[in-house]
Order: structure tokens, then C-alpha cells, then sequence
């Protein structure tokens, strides 16, 4: 890169609804809380922007944010425009951030600080919360969230795309697959783990997504549940891909090993999104509830590779 090229590339991405006012004022909040980083190297910030055809984007949005660059096209996808985000960015590290997560001020200084800390690492995800509102709040924000979380720094096994900084040549060498975006980058995360990157864990890196209760989890899980069953028919070398020659008896299966992983997330992680030692049995109770939400995403993806299989 050259003498001009920025410390760190931010990729913005706001393609989460069809822009009420409401989600309009959760971009607003994360880009105002973008523009208020404790970060004195140069940034640049591209704005993936899918606004619905008929609306346009507030004006006092692009402003928020120093030298922001919106990228949209009605005729590219989500997946398409960060594509071409990254090949634009002229830094060697690029941040990904949703529209609807705002950031800690200091968010942006732990994620590069990271990636400097720990050369060999090929991306950094970091905690996601939701507002405490109560305890549906925090046991969803566990429930989740904490996949990824070990706790406190460290190695983990994912990286979560709403809130996570990459390695640009790892991005360009792994680039979104063609399928929709939440299951392109899981099977973006793979394939840099399978080639051998290590992922890594920042709990500095700290964001507060939008919550908007039961309806957005429920909406949640069938597309958790469908992303289980489809990623691992796209890439059988993943772990527990073998259950899938079951067919749909394997979904009892899955679901008692999510179950329990979920358990566990409580117990390892569930104090840094505000659990409570005495909420844990009604925790344990709502990831049973939760993983039961998934098996219609389950259950349309094993239908789906049937209907392909038919046709092929």
C-alpha cells in the first residue's frame, strides 16, 4: 500500500430491513458512534448500502461520518458491493460493522490493536450485546452471541460479520461466495479456517446490536437453523457434516448438541451479557425454546437439496 493509504478500512454494511424510520435512527447511531472513535490513524469508511428502491437515504446520515463512501447498485447484492468494497479499500486491514450495531469508542483501537498484537491471525471478531432490557435481553444476547466467545481473549472458531476485522489478503484471497450473504460469510469463515487462518477473539471490540425482541429472534433462528443444515451440504469437510446423511433424522441430533452448546455458552460467557448466577435454569429453558425455532430453517434446506437433487 502507499504512503496515502489508510490504517484500517471500515466496511459499514446496512441491508436489514426496508428503512422505516426507525432503522434509519439505528444506522444513524452506529455511524455517529463510528464518527466518535478514540482512533488518531487514518480511517476511510464505505457505506454498503442497499436502500429499497423509492427511498433514499437520509441526508444528515453521510455526513456523520468523515470522507464516508456509500456504494449501492440496484443491480449488485450485498454480497457483490463488500466484494467490491474490499478490492477499493486501501488498507491492509479491513473492519466489517452491521448498520444496526453501534460501537464502543474504543472500538476501532481494540480491533487494529489486535491484529497488530497478534500478526499471525487472519481475522478478529469481537462481543455483541444487545440493550438490557431485562432478561429476555440478556439470555438472547447470550444465547446468540456468545458462540464465538471463550470468555475473554483468545482463539476461537468463528467470526461473526456484524462486528470483526480481517486481514485484507485473507478477504481477497476468500472472497463472499454466490450464495446470501449471512451464508456466504460462514462458508467464507471456513474456508480461511480450513486453509489453515487462525480466528481470534477481542472482547474490547464491543458493539450493541438492535434488539427487537421475540419476533426478530424467531426470524433469527429459522435462518440459524437453515445455515446449519445448507453450509454443511455445501462443504462436507465441515465438523458434524456426516449427520446430514440421515437426512431430517439428524435434526433431533443437531439440536441436542446446539442445546447443550448453548448451556454451556451460559456457564462460560453468560456474566459478559449480563446473566445472572440465578437466571441460569430459565436460561437453560429458553435455549431449549430457541434451537426448537430453528427446525423450520432445518427442515427447508434438507427439502430444498431434495428438490435439487430431483432436478438435477
Amino acid at each position: 500500500m502507499g504512503s496515502n493509504a489508510a490504517a484500517v478500512s471500515v466496511l459499514v454494511v446496512s441491508d436489514y430491513g426496508g428503512r422505516t424510520a426507525e432503522e434509519w435512527s439505528y444506522l444513524r447511531d452506529t455511524l455517529g458512534a463510528l464518527g466518535r472513535q478514540a482512533f488518531d490513524e487514518r480511517v476511510e469508511v464505505f457505506l454498503i448500502d442497499s436502500t429499497p428502491a423509492g427511498q433514499q437515504m437520509p441526508a444528515d446520515l453521510v455526513g456523520l461520518v468523515p470522507s464516508l463512501r456509500v456504494l449501492g447498485s440496484p443491480r449488485e447484492s450485498t454480497r457483490e458491493l463488500l466484494n467490491a468494497a474490499v478490492r477499493a479499500a486501501s488498507a491492509d486491514l479491513v473492519a466489517l460493522l452491521d448498520g444496526d450495531c453501534a460501537p464502543t469508542t474504543g472500538w476501532l483501537h481494540a480491533a487494529v490493536d489486535a491484529m497488530r498484537t497478534h500478526p499471525g491471525v487472519a481475522a478478529v471478531s469481537g462481543r455483541t450485546t444487545y440493550p438490557d432490557k431485562g432478561f429476555s435481553c440478556r439470555a438472547l444476547a447470550t444465547l446468540s452471541r456468545a458462540f464465538l466467545d471463550p470468555g475473554g481473549p483468545g482463539p476461537t472458531r468463528f467470526v461473526s460479520s456484524n462486528n470483526a476485522i480481517f486481514r485484507r489478503d485473507v478477504l481477497l484471497n476468500n472472497p463472499l461466495p454466490a450464495f446470501p450473504r449471512q451464508l456466504a460469510a460462514r462458508l467464507q469463515t471456513e474456508a480461511i479456517r480450513l486453509a489453515g487462518g487462525t480466528l481470534y477473539f477481542e472482547p474490547r471490540m464491543r458493539v450493541t446490536h438492535r434488539f427487537e425482541g421475540w419476533p426478530m429472534e424467531r426470524r433469527l433462528r429459522r435462518h440459524v437453523g437453515y445455515r446449519t443444515i445448507r453450509v454443511r451440504q455445501l462443504d462436507p469437510r465441515l465438523q458434524h457434516a456426516w449427520m446430514l446423511r440421515l437426512g431430517m433424522l439428524s435434526i433431533p441430533l443437531i439440536l441436542v448438541g446446539r442445546t447443550l452448546d448453548s448451556w454451556w455458552d451460559c456457564l462460560r460467557a453468560g456474566r459478559h451479557y449480563g446473566l445472572r448466577v440465578f437466571e441460569m435454569p430459565l436460561a437453560f429453558a429458553t435455549a431449549v425454546v430457541v434451537h426448537l425455532l430453528e427446525i423450520g430453517g432445518m427442515m427447508a434446506a434438507f427439502t430444498e437439496d431434495r428438490s435439487r437433487a430431483a432436478g438435477s
